[in-house]
């Protein structure tokens, strides 16, 4: 025998129709799309992501470079050119890691992502420890084949951290930097001569606290990752520009 309370408790089909259109229609309610940072355009592509505790190797790079888990990798630093080397072999070398998986492997699939030990050799070098804080797509690089190793070229991340007033900022260097206030809010991004640019009379009304900078030699470099910064500070402030660049970039060789 029914029980008439557990029937009217069942949806009928008119109900879920009624709740379904209730939903689509959203009423009072704004929606928002919810986004991954960990997947964006060319995040199916082979790469190598670095974060403070490991390497990791995605399964595309895996099935690429032909790795199995068990396998080791001897890494390399180039710290003049912000490059890291891995040389993958299935002996144990001195200095070697082992590689294990990333994730849990499933019955019958192989080659998923692949991970070794990071911590010793991002603490380090300081120039890899501050690109571990960026966000996973600014940590995630194309390697290429280099004779015998896969070599990532990491970006240069604004390493160095100098309050405002500092003055152990040689005068002599140049690269890119970023002016960021006390809550962490960046308000410019620029190039060139780092001290000289800070010191410019027509700054000194400017509301920042702190200075973040890498040094980079070459101004075509500089010309780059500047460019760079400035793209995904856009990306991620509604394509918004830091509070003081009036321009996306600028002219090449022109310091900013």
């Amino acid at each position: 025998m029914n029980n008439p309370l557990t029937m009217r408790l069942q949806p009928t089909q008119k109900n879920l129709a009624a709740e379904a259109r209730r939903w689509q229609e959203g009423g009072n309610m704004s929606w928002e799309l919810v986004t991954r940072d960990d997947f964006f355009e060319g995040s199916n592509a082979p790469f190598i992501s670095v974060s403070k505790s490991h390497f990791s190797f995605n399964a595309a790079f895996v099935r690429h470079a032909e790795l199995e888990p068990g396998s080791r990798a001897t890494v390399y630093v180039d710290s003049d050119n912000r490059k890291i080397g891995f040389e993958f072999h299935a002996d144990e070398r001195l200095n070697s890691f082992s590689l294990s998986a990333a994730s849990s492997d499933k019955k019958g699939q192989k080659r998923k992502a692949l991970q070794c030990a990071a911590t010793g050799t991002v603490q380090k070098h300081k120039w890899i420890e501050a690109v571990t804080k960026e966000n996973a797509k600014n940590r995630r690089f194309s390697p290429r084949k280099e004779g015998s190793k896969w070599v990532i070229q990491l970006c240069p991340a604004f390493e160095e951290r100098r309050a405002r007033e500092s003055k152990d900022i040689p005068s002599e260097i140049s690269g890119i930097y970023r002016y960021v206030r006390e809550g962490g809010g960046i308000v410019y991004i620029g190039r060139g001569p780092i001290k000289g640019r800070l010191q410019s009379p027509e700054r000194k009304d400017w509301d920042f606290d702190v200075i973040e900078y890498s040094i980079v030699a070459d101004p075509d470099e500089q010309v780059k990752w500047e460019s760079f910064w400035i793209e995904r500070f856009k990306d991620q402030n509604n394509n918004e520009l830091p509070f003081y660049n009036k321009v996306s970039g600028s002219s090449k060789h022109s310091e900013g």
